[in-house]
């Protein structure tokens, strides 16, 4: 499943559910259930291009509700065989193919605990079930939390991944998990069983959800990066400050302390920031801002140099957004000369106003120099 920071829009996935997939999932479930009314189901096809991704899913899933047999079990038993038993000669489903199957489980199998957690082991290792299996884990926690337990072990990587994944308290898409938001101390015990994982795929998602802690606990998410770190066996060190870095990123992009002492990024002064020029006062949409300054570093440090965009809003005020630059080992009296372009090109996660904007530069979490420019349409 692709994450959210590598997916512009929902658009550019939409046309994933179209009329071949339809008449694929038919040809799947008419094997197994020749009662299926294949022919209605592939009229869907004709409401699809009005439609944008997720109600098309929906659309999807609401025909097997009503033409699969009524006892979910029955019925969910047809969705696994049309999964893991492909029909001859037909494209087996996988990824985006089965999201009606997983949001099929998320809607309708709240009171079959069993079997619905039976479907989203089998349904995960081909697409993901992190968005299915959250209702489980805020109706029936303890339960569902037993479960992710005895998954942290499964010889599967996706059924691994599920465990860290789909218990992450603010995941991109899904529902929030309020509950661990509140305390998160459940999912760390999970976190703790994974974080040695032999798969990268595994151990970036460790890293998501302690990231996803740090956001309402950055205490107990330094403390248990601390306590990672600390406890970690030569073999697995590599591993561990793999996971810790990116777990940390959100409280690095906020200048936080002990984020920064952790990753060997103190703030003690040591670099200054000098001859910062921006090549033109003035830009337009669709333009790239070009900046340059230089570093010069009065002892030997260890750096991390962001710099923040101050976009002015609809009421006036600006918001700053920072974005990574460069890392770096400076000598003493050492002078890093530092160039970038940054693209006010349209996207859709961001509305631009024009007015005034800055640009400022951060080392180490502390600010250092800023300069302001002028956005127009």
């Amino acid at each position: 499943m692709p994450q959210k920071n590598e997916i512009e829009s929902e658009s550019a996935f939409k046309n994933w559910i179209n009329a071949g997939l339809v008449a694929r999932i038919a040809k799947h479930i008419e094997f197994h259930y020749p009662k299926f009314d294949s022919k209605a189901f592939n009229k869907l096809s004709t409401q699809l291009p009005a439609l944008e991704m997720k109600p098309r899913m929906k659309l999807i899933c609401d025909f097997l509700k009503s033409h699969l047999p009524e006892n979910y079990t029955t019925a969910l038993d047809i969705l696994i065989d049309a999964t893991v038993k492909p029909a001859p000669k037909v494209e087996p489903l996988k990824g985006f193919d089965l999201w009606a199957f997983t949001e099929y489980v998320h809607r309708y199998g709240l009171e079959d605990f069993d079997e619905s957690m039976k479907a989203l082991h089998e349904f995960t290792q081909r697409f993901t079930a992190e968005f299915a299996i959250r209702p489980f884990l805020i109706q029936e926690e303890a339960k569902t939390l037993k479960v992710l337990h005895k998954w942290t072990k499964d010889p599967s990587h996706h059924v691994r991944r599920l465990v860290s994944e789909g218990s992450r308290p603010r995941l991109p898409w899904g529902e929030q998990l309020k509950s661990f938001i509140k305390d998160p101390t459940p999912t760390i015990e999970l976190l703790e069983k994974l974080k040695y994982d032999q798969e990268l795929y595994v151990r970036k998602s460790v890293a998501n959800h302690l990231n996803d802690i740090s956001k309402d606990h950055p205490t107990i998410a330094i403390k248990t990066a601390q306590k990672w770190l600390k406890e970690a066996p030569a073999k697995h060190k590599d591993k561990i400050d793999w996971i810790v870095r990116h777990a940390l990123r959100t409280l690095l992009k906020k200048g936080n302390p002990e984020a920064l002492k952790i990753l060997g990024f103190e703030n003690k002064g040591k670099v200054h920031v000098k001859n910062l020029k921006i090549s033109k006062k003035e830009i337009r949409v669709g333009e790239h801002l070009e900046f340059s300054f230089d570093l010069a570093s009065t002892t030997a440090a260890q750096i991390m140099v962001d710099y923040l965009i101050h976009h002015k809003k609809s009421n006036g005020e600006t918001s700053p957004k920072v974005f990574k630059l460069t890392t770096k080992s400076l000598k003493t009296k050492e002078v890093l000369a530092i160039k970038k372009k940054h693209s006010f090109k349209p996207v859709t996660t961001r509305v631009y106003y024009p007015g005034t904007h800055y640009l400022e530069i951060m080392v180490n979490g502390k600010l250092l120099a800023k300069v302001p420019f002028n956005l127009k349409k």
